[in-house]
């Protein structure tokens, strides 16, 4: 048994090379920092300014989260023509559709109950006023970007599974006939 440092899955290992190739310069900036750098470095110092850039960034989430949507309903889709002949083909086919489907359902959910959400940002206000507002603004921005990157690793996975039971059936019926 090796006494070296503990080996991460593969996944894991995945999304920290990620991170590592953010250049080091770049530091990822709290709420507090963002806020401070939006008014001091990029002279925003009007709320409203400030607020329209958080909106924005809300626009951005719903834009993607509506795209990954597309995405799974076509798969949903595809897979209600051809899942049934994919099942047929074996035990691993089938069992490799049902857990791409449902991962890629679970993505789904994931970007309902997260970006997708519709409220509104200007009816929310802390009792902070205006600089409580807008850091909570942020925070909760934060918050659902965190879990569409969650449905986005959720809808990858399960479009694995997808693609290898669709892999499955082609060499399982190309071998068969």
């Amino acid at each position: 048994m090796s006494r070296g440092k503990a080996r991460l899955p593969t996944w894991q290992a995945g999304i920290r090379g990620l991170k590592k190739s953010m250049p080091k310069h770049l530091k990822i900036l709290s709420p507090e920092e963002e806020l401070r750098f939006m008014r001091e470095e990029l002279q925003m110092h009007e709320p409203a300014a400030i607020l329209d850039r958080v909106i924005g960034n809300y626009g951005v989430l719903q834009a993607r989260s509506a795209m990954l949507l597309s995405l799974i309903s076509l798969c949903l889709t595809v897979s209600g023509f051809s899942g049934h002949r994919i099942a047929a083909a074996g035990l691993i086919p089938a069992l490799c559709l049902a857990v791409g489907l449902l991962l890629a359902l679970s993505s789904a959910v994931m970007l309902m109950l997260g970006p997708l959400q519709l409220r509104w940002a200007t009816r929310r206000r802390c009792d902070g006023g205006m600089e409580q507002t807008l850091l909570s603004l942020i925070r909760l921005r934060d918050q659902r970007t965190k879990r569409f990157h969650h449905a986005v690793l959720c809808l990858v996975l399960g479009l694995s599974f997808y693609v290898a039971a669709v892999v499955q059936f082609v060499l399982l019926e190309g071998i068969s006939t």
